[in-house]
């Protein structure tokens, strides 16, 4: 995951210390331990208190105002990478909506504390720190689940098949039955495939054939492996079947895929048509 701590820090604020407007450049949580604020990031102003918290986004202009008469205090853990993004949306944070509350008051001061711990000099103290960073946005977004801070259009039945798609996508190379998807996401096996035809237009087991049929297909044209070698790897143990299903996928068996992937790349060609 290509998420990378920057650094960490506390700030008890004068009344009326601002920030801003202005950009940074990593990407940050905040949590407000006391007083209030005002926080202004895409058009949009905030106005928060003890036990709410909010994102600072990377190159995106923001500014910040503690409260005249009641300052806040607020802290912070900053971080980079390609991977905050996804994690976001994980949580359902966005511009639009960067704001969350979190409970208990002193949650993140644990983590404060393991930051400042980690001796500076010693050979492992990035390592250390990458470790904290991980636990902490795990218990965050865990945090945000369990204290119901989802936002309102995301529905129910939209988070059964994230979770199923999700398990899916992690096994698709092991024996997986639709039984056991619903059981790890928690519903009937029937109201499952009711769902994913509602809502991705497929069953379940075609979902799953073609994500292993399209793995295959990446690794017929970008590996050296054999049809079994490659059977195996996304989830048949019966090359017989998987060369069956592939055809009936693809239209063309396996050898004859790799081939044709060969003549057109030969030619010049991008795409397989």
């Amino acid at each position: 995951m290509d998420i990378c701590y920057c650094y960490h820090g506390k700030q008890v604020c004068e009344p009326s210390y601002s920030w801003g407007p202005g950009i940074k450049g990593q990407y940050k949580i905040m949590f407000i331990h006391a007083g209030r604020g005002v926080y202004q990031i895409d058009g949009k102003t905030f106005h928060l208190q003890q036990g709410e918290g909010f994102i600072v986004y990377d190159n995106i202009l923001c500014y910040m105002e503690a409260d005249p008469t009641d300052p806040w205090i607020y802290s912070w853990i900053a971080f980079s990478g390609n991977g905050v993004i996804p994690l976001f949306e994980q949580a359902h944070i966005s511009p639009l909506h960067p704001v969350f509350r979190y409970s208990p008051l002193f949650w993140f001061d644990f983590y404060l504390d393991e930051f400042s711990a980690c001796d500076v000099n010693h050979s492992t103290s990035e390592l250390r720190r990458q470790s904290i960073l991980f636990r902490l946005l795990a218990d965050w977004i865990e945090m945000l689940v369990a204290t119901s801070q989802l936002l309102p259009e995301v529905r129910p039945k939209d988070t059964y098949i994230r979770k199923a798609v999700e398990f899916i996508r992690m096994n698709y190379n092991q024996r997986v039955t639709i039984s056991e998807v619903a059981h790890i996401v928690g519903i009937d096996r029937v109201y499952l495939s009711v769902l994913f035809k509602e809502i991705l237009n497929v069953s379940p087991q075609q979902y799953l054939l073609n994500l292993r049929i399209d793995k295959a297909g990446d690794l017929l044209d970008n590996s050296q492996l054999s049809i079994t070698e490659v059977s195996y790897s996304v989830g048949y143990s019966d090359p017989l079947l998987f060369s069956k299903m592939f055809k009936k996928v693809k239209g063309l068996s396996p050898s004859h895929f790799r081939a044709r992937l060969k003549r057109d790349s030969s030619m010049g060609l991008s795409s397989l048509d």
